[in-house]
């Protein structure tokens, strides 16, 4: 059966999720009938990477697609352009191996999430604001200590299904950018709610609730992880691969905020670093 690759983009604040749901707006849903509509196959099945929740957006989602006939791969991008509303676009549609699967063939995925640290009008569907004082720091070195094979059954929702709870971060990097602190998690998979589980917990840090040390305590089932779970709008499905592709990742930049609204100044013009709270 004639399978082909997709690379898709979409901002997940009036989407409930990728998932087909009854008579709920999905990405999945959306893609789905306009491609029936574009190709008159009605039959045809497609099927993501990442199940992201409601409000949770992609920059390169990958979804496989299978059809009864083959299709010109350029003439249907074409198409989907003009056809997709604005907040879903496909950018790269290309004919893969038939038996290519974008859930079951991928080895790995990365996920940014962005914390803003003052209030933006243009934020609010791309981050979490948080007004309290962050400390960067310990954050970072918090965020360091979930690289590595380990059970996050701590930080899976409640619910979450799955043979295994262990997951094996290969990195977990914080950046400061102006009034942006931004993460990036790169794993073998993930589980269900575990990044803003964790987002939760590393703002706890920033806080000066709760200390690197801590991250240990969670994971081995010591103590629960901090409440509550980060929300969905600052977090983004970044990138997936699969078996021989290069894990390049390009320079980290702010995505959907301006970047002169995370210019960190203070009445004078001069640039000032975060304030920092002593853990009690």
């Amino acid at each position: 059966m004639p399978t082909y690759r997709l690379t898709i983009e979409y901002d997940g604040s009036k989407f409930s999720g990728w998932q087909t749901q009854v008579e709920q707006r999905t990405v999945q849903g959306v893609l789905l009938k306009v491609l029936r509509e574009l190709t008159g196959d009605d039959e045809l099945t497609l099927h993501g990477a990442g199940r992201t929740d409601a409000g949770v957006h992609a920059l390169a989602q990958v979804a496989s697609l299978r059809c009864a006939r083959r299709l010109v791969a350029d003439r249907l991008l074409a198409r989907l352009e003009r056809a997709l509303p604005a907040d879903l676009a496909v950018l790269d549609l290309r004919p893969a191996a038939d038996r290519f699967h974008a859930r079951h063939d991928a080895v790995a995925r990365c996920y940014r999430y962005q914390i803003a640290r003052r209030r933006s009008a243009f934020g609010k569907r791309a981050t979490w604001w948080i007004a309290d004082p962050l400390d960067p720091e310990p954050m970072r070195a918090a965020a360091a200590r979930f690289v590595g094979r380990h059970d996050f059954a701590a930080f899976a929702r409640p619910g979450h299904r799955a043979p295994s709870t262990i997951v094996v971060v290969d990195g977990c990097e914080l950046w400061e950018l102006g009034e942006l602190i931004l993460l990036r998690v790169v794993a073998s998979h993930f589980l269900w709610g575990q990044v803003r589980r964790m987002v939760g917990a590393l703002a706890a840090v920033g806080r000066g609730a709760a200390g690197p040390d801590d991250v240990a305590l969670w994971l081995d089932g010591s103590a629960p992880p901090p409440e509550p779970a980060a929300p969905a709008a600052g977090l983004f499905l970044e990138r997936v691969w699969y078996p021989g592709e290069p894990r390049a990742l390009p320079p980290p930049a702010p995505v959907g905020v301006p970047w002169s609204h995370l210019e960190r100044r203070n009445e004078g013009g001069d640039r000032r670093p975060p304030a920092r709270r002593r853990r009690s």
